[in-house]
């Protein structure tokens, strides 16, 4: 094998030459966004602080109410159902954690993906016809593209086992554009599935050799005599512990990343069988000194000795990424380290960590129920969620490049720093765009293919209330709203209600209610007689979606 050509660069580079199929044709809404606002402007630099939660790791003691069910439901999955919802209302928390833990974990009830035909495909010979490399090159296109769809189906379907998939993607990130091939893409995601709720020593050993990993950060040209440091320096910095530990010092030096990818050298990626190769003539088989020990240290050793000599910092800092991921952007110190206790005592499982997390007083706090603003994942599948519905192929498509447009590139991260998430999801650029998509996902293409709503809607205990013209608004603005309808600004709605309403008087106890109640209903009725609407009547489904259109315009309608 000719280690010294880099086969992957010669395909990307002749891949680049080569017309690139079709892209779906974009929605006529895309033309209603001016061109200056086609790439999204970086947010205003602000000041983030923690969240004022006392409670800690504490188990949640009260049962779920419906709102605490459906945060918790969209914070490990995309989107929560009206049904989903109901079936964990009533439960303790961790019964609820542990339903979808188990279900996570549950691989016979939920198998993984099967691999594709083609999975083994070997890259041409780069020195035979050009015809066949151009045609293998346009087949990993199309392989890409079934199998990222693939994966993004499985965000609707499977939920928290995949919302943990793209955690670990967005920590151990490699970038398809820059390894290209569909081959080790498929393997990568099969990586991250395969440890996602592991062992987290035996996540970062698998990492280091991955072929998609080997790729995008050189380990496959880390040999003896002329390390690369790029793995060395990422898995200290970004993979396992950070520059610096909680207190602020040092949590290793230049000198360690420097031995480290001496300890590192000697793997390739063997592109016609698709497997990583640990050739010993290119490893460096001289003495190494990494945090202190010193010996003729490999790949395996590095782990052991990281694990071993920084284990409070790797679990600190691993227990922060899950913090930042399924609580709130900023890490709680106190509470990050409780899950670090956790993640230590079960050495480094990061299943335990999850079960205690999701089942706690601190995540369940107010404070923490709408903390987080959504990603464009989020929106965007979470919309099928939120209705019961599974986007199809064509869909599924369009949904992948509505993502991309607003800077969340399915396999594809900005850099190996990953999508810095947050406040960058939402801006005075994307906030529009993010309301032209919704528009879409509820209309369809100028209001061709409007969204089937009613089945959702009829799910909503309200949907059967005799007052459901007043109770249905609400409960519509609860169920897409992840923060109190009271807290929204929607102004006072000064028009009367229509119709005879001296035969027909508004219920006593709307009127004493809160004064939102009577101000929703009259957007929601849009001058329909409060006692003739009903699930039934022809005009229903558009009265529900240009109500969830409504509540779409409010900024709070894109927190989780």
């Amino acid at each position: 094998m000719d280690v010294s050509v880099d086969p992957v660069r010669a395909l990307v580079e002749r891949a680049r030459d080569l017309p690139r199929p079709p892209a779906p044709p974009l929605p006529a809404f895309f033309k209603r966004i001016p061109p200056a606002a086609k790439q999204p402007t970086p947010a205003a630099p602000t000041e983030d602080v923690a969240l004022h939660v006392q409670a800690g790791l504490e188990p949640y003691g009260a049962p779920l109410d419906r709102k605490r069910a459906a945060h918790l439901l969209r914070r490990t999955g995309f989107g929560a159902s009206p049904a989903q919802i109901q079936a964990l209302t009533g439960l303790t928390a961790a019964e609820a954690a542990g339903r979808i833990l188990d279900e996570a974990l549950d691989r016979e009830g939920v198998p993984f993906p099967e691999p594709p035909a083609w999975v083994d495909e070997p890259i041409p010979d780069l020195g035979g016809p050009q015809e066949i490399i151009d045609a293998f090159i346009e087949s990993n296109i199309v392989w890409l593209d079934e199998l990222t769809n693939g994966w993004m189906t499985l965000f609707r379907t499977v939920g928290f086992r995949e919302r943990m998939v793209l955690v670990w993607h967005n920590h151990f990130v490699t970038q398809v554009d820059d390894y290209f091939l569909a081959t080790h893409a498929y393997r990568y995601l099969a990586m991250l599935r395969e440890h996602a709720l592991g062992d987290f020593k035996a996540f970062v050993r698998a990492v280091g050799t991955d072929l998609s990993m080997l790729a995008y950060l050189n380990g496959d040209d880390n040999r003896v005599g002329a390390p690369n440091e790029n793995y060395a320096r990422e898995l200290l910095e970004l993979f396992t512990m950070g520059p610096r530990d909680r207190d602020g010092n040092d949590n290793y030096t230049q000198d360690d990343i420097v031995e480290i990818a001496r300890a590192l050298t000697g793997w390739i990626v063997d592109y016609i069988d698709n497997v990583p190769v640990f050739l010993n003539n290119l490893h460096d088989r001289g003495e190494k000194t990494i945090f202190g020990r010193t010996g003729n240290f490999g790949y395996d050793d590095v782990v052991d000795i990281l694990f071993e000599e920084r284990a409070e910092q790797v679990a600190y800092f691993a227990c922060a990424k899950l913090y930042k991921a399924f609580v709130h952007a900023v890490p709680d110190p106190d509470l990050v380290q409780q899950m670090a206790g956790v993640m230590l005592a079960s050495d480094f499982a990061i299943e335990p960590v999850m079960r205690a997390l999701l089942g706690s007083a601190h995540f369940f706090d107010e404070e923490v129920i709408g903390a987080q603003l959504s990603s464009p994942l989020d929106m965007l599948i979470g919309m099928y969620g939120n209705v019961d519905l599974v986007p199809d192929a064509e869909r599924v498509t369009l949904l992948r490049l509505f993502a991309g447009f607003i800077e969340q590139q399915v396999l594809n991260p900005p850099n190996v720093a990953g999508w810095p998430g947050y406040r960058a999801w939402l801006n005075t650029t994307s906030l529009p765009i993010r309301w032209l998509m919704t528009d879409f996902l509820l209309f369809g293409d100028n209001g061709q293919q409007p969204l089937d709503i009613l089945a959702m809607a009829a799910q909503l205990p309200e949907a059967s209330d005799p007052l459901v013209a007043f109770t249905l608004p609400v409960a519509l603005a609860e169920h897409f709203m992840n923060v109190p309808v009271d807290r929204l600004d929607i102004g006072s709605v000064t028009e009367a209600f229509s119709g005879d309403l001296v035969n027909n008087p508004i219920p006593q106890e709307v009127l004493d209610g809160p004064a939102y109640r009577q101000d929703l209903a009259k957007i929601f009725l849009a001058g329909v007689p409060w006692y003739e609407w009903n699930l039934e009547e022809d005009l229903a489904p558009w009265t529900i979606l240009f109500f969830i259109r409504f509540l779409s315009q409010f900024p709070e309608f894109h927190l989780t």
